[in-house]
């Protein structure tokens, strides 16, 4: 048999099945060794030209098995070349009359409209032969690399700022946030996993505009405890440029308000905007008297950065929180590990004693304490200024969850790290609260890697998820439009899961289409068959404008741990493409 070269696809089933689903779009006369060249073939003959009758199928995307049919292609492989749409094809095997290979990425040299189209041609040794019809190129969603660098040893990979070229590090557990109104940065606090009883890494800023990456916040400003999520709050005031607040009169009363009129950041610049933003920190610290380090809250430094200079305030102190994240109308909802609890934060009350109260503030401090400061809805009684709330405790006490919420706020899912299952949490329009949490995925006494219904899939270590939308789901008048995608980071995967509780495999994870058997890796390309992710962590979502069509397109960014990097999924793209 001859020697098969490729350059990304390693398994040899994988090989075999590709083959067999070549050939099943063909005639069904055509046999595996018309195509294989296990038969004898009639070698190259330079007296006579090199032709291409055809080829199929007739369009395809990146990994797209391809059988070129013709003449005098000869029978040395290392004497041949395919190029489709300017690109090499990864050459299988070669007969006199036919060429199996596979397609490249981006392997187009022609855009009509919003279509793609490639000329195909087969070099044997100086002759060229070129096909009379096109091949439609159908772009699909790939993985990439944002930045980070490669290493064998994880103690080699350091942590370096700088641009996306020169930048390193990336290696412990983490999660990522966008700013609110300035989706060119984004935000990555890190965890002390891998490394437990070290200090991790400082808060990053990576600018996807300048492309760079920047150590903003050191750890120093958290006392040096360990750090979970990230989120942002938007306070409800209004800033001049400067970042002194705004504010507007009463006719009649002459009362000057602070406070935003609905619409305001409508009309509001960039640069009156930002200084609504707020990080929200969560820490994991313990204390059995309830008044650990549990909520940060940053404020922009006087330059409207987050660093050194930024003012950190206690928001919440309780024990051991795993996660805290905002709903859409304000509310903040935080965790504790050690009884399993939810809480709720009325951040009106926190907003308040913030604002002088010449412009409608309350005029006092604010008391970050939880069981000083508690609301019972049962009773309608409160200690302190009411502002904090037991919610309900999930089913295991002393395992992490983190929360991630709809952005509809209708609902939120719980993530409930270590003991890989996920739960929903359904909101009360009329009380403003989540309700008891039911699960909807995973098994809650082991782990796997499995696709299926609700508590059928198996789950191991899921980590940050994000909503996307969904346009068939929209296009159909769903009542949720969105899917939820999460990082399942000792399955090395990216995974999502519909409105109906369905767990599917969206990349990565593909140990069965690679020689080692492995689900990690670092490789780029196709989502399921060629790419893989090493312990990812971290995941957001976002749109940005798509380099063939114009158009807004999906993209993906994803902290790949073990990989030292931050890892990307989009549309695939080729800006040297000559538009016709």
């Amino acid at each position: 048999m001859r020697t098969i070269r490729m350059k990304t696809l390693t398994s040899a089933g994988l090989l075999c099945c590709l083959i067999v689903a070549a050939l099943a779009s063909c005639e069904s006369s055509t046999t595996v060794e018309d195509y294989y060249g296990v038969q004898t073939s009639d070698p190259y003959d330079p007296s006579k030209p090199v032709t291409i009758t055809s080829f199929t199928p007739t369009k395809g995307s990146v990994g797209q098995q391809v059988v070129i049919l013709g003449q005098n292609f000869g029978n040395d492989s290392s004497i041949v070349n395919v190029n489709i749409g300017g690109k090499e094809a990864v050459l299988v095997s070669v007969k006199n009359n036919a060429i199996y290979c596979y397609l490249p990425g981006a392997a187009y040299d022609q855009i009509e409209g919003n279509r793609l189209y490639a000329s195909v041609q087969v070099t044997v040794d100086k002759q060229t032969g070129k096909a009379a019809n096109r091949f439609e190129y159908e772009r699909k969603m790939v993985v990439g690399k944002l930045c980070g660098k490669s290493y064998d040893r994880e103690a080699d990979a350091v942590w370096i700022d700088g641009s996306f070229d020169d930048c390193s590090g990336f290696k412990n557990d983490g999660v990522m946030q966008f700013s609110p109104y300035n989706h060119d940065q984004l935000f990555v606090v890190y965890d002390q996993e891998p490394h437990f009883g070290t200090v991790a890494h400082g808060i990053q800023l990576i600018d996807l505009k300048e492309r760079t990456v920047q150590t903003i916040l050191p750890l120093s400003k958290f006392s040096n405890q360990r750090l979970r999520t990230i989120d942002f709050a938007v306070d409800p005031f209004m800033y001049n440029e400067d970042g002194s607040f705004d504010y507007i009169v009463d006719e009649e009363t002459g009362q000057k308000s602070g406070y935003a009129p609905e619409g305001w950041d409508q009309t509001a610049t960039a640069d009156q905007k930002k200084w609504r933003e707020h990080l929200i920190i969560s820490a994991d610290n313990d204390d059995s008297n309830y008044r650990a380090n549990s909520v940060y809250i940053v404020d922009r430094d006087p330059e409207g950065n987050f660093s050194s200079g930024s003012t950190v305030r206690q928001l919440a102190n309780y024990r051991q929180c795993n996660g805290a994240s905002l709903h859409p109308n304000g509310e903040l909802y935080f965790t504790s590990f050690a009884q399993g609890e939810v809480l709720r934060l009325d951040m009106s009350k926190y907003w308040e004693t913030q604002l002088p109260d010449t412009l409608g503030g309350s005029g006092t401090s604010w008391s970050p304490y939880a069981n000083q400061n508690l609301y019972d809805l049962n009773t309608g009684s409160s200690t302190g200024t009411g502002a904090f709330e037991k919610l309900f405790t999930v089913q295991d006490v002393s395992w992490e969850f983190q929360i991630d919420i709809h952005p509809s706020g209708k609902y939120a899912y719980i993530v409930v790290i270590n003991r890989n299952y996920i739960l929903r949490t359904d909101y009360n329009e009329q009380t403003h609260r989540f309700s008891a949490p039911y699960r909807i995925a995973g098994d809650m006494s082991r782990e796997g890697f499995t696709d299926g219904v609700g508590l059928s899939a198996l789950l191991r270590r899921p980590y940050q998820g994000t909503f996307v939308k969904n346009d068939q789901y929209e296009a159909e008048g769903r009542d949720d439009i969105y899917d939820f995608y999460f990082c399942d980071s000792r399955n090395d995967a990216i995974r999502l899961l519909t409105p109906e509780g369905i767990v599917k495999t969206y990349a990565g994870g593909g140990f069965a289409t690679h020689a080692d058997g492995n689900t990690y890796g670092n490789e780029n390309g196709e989502l399921r068959d060629f790419a893989r992710f090493h312990r990812p962590t971290g995941l957001v979502n976002d749109v940005h404008r798509d380099a063939i069509t114009g158009e807004n397109t999906l993209i993906f960014y994803i902290l790949d741990t073990s990989n030292f990097a931050i890892r990307t999924i989009t549309m695939e793209e080729n800006l040297e493409a000559n538009e016709n």
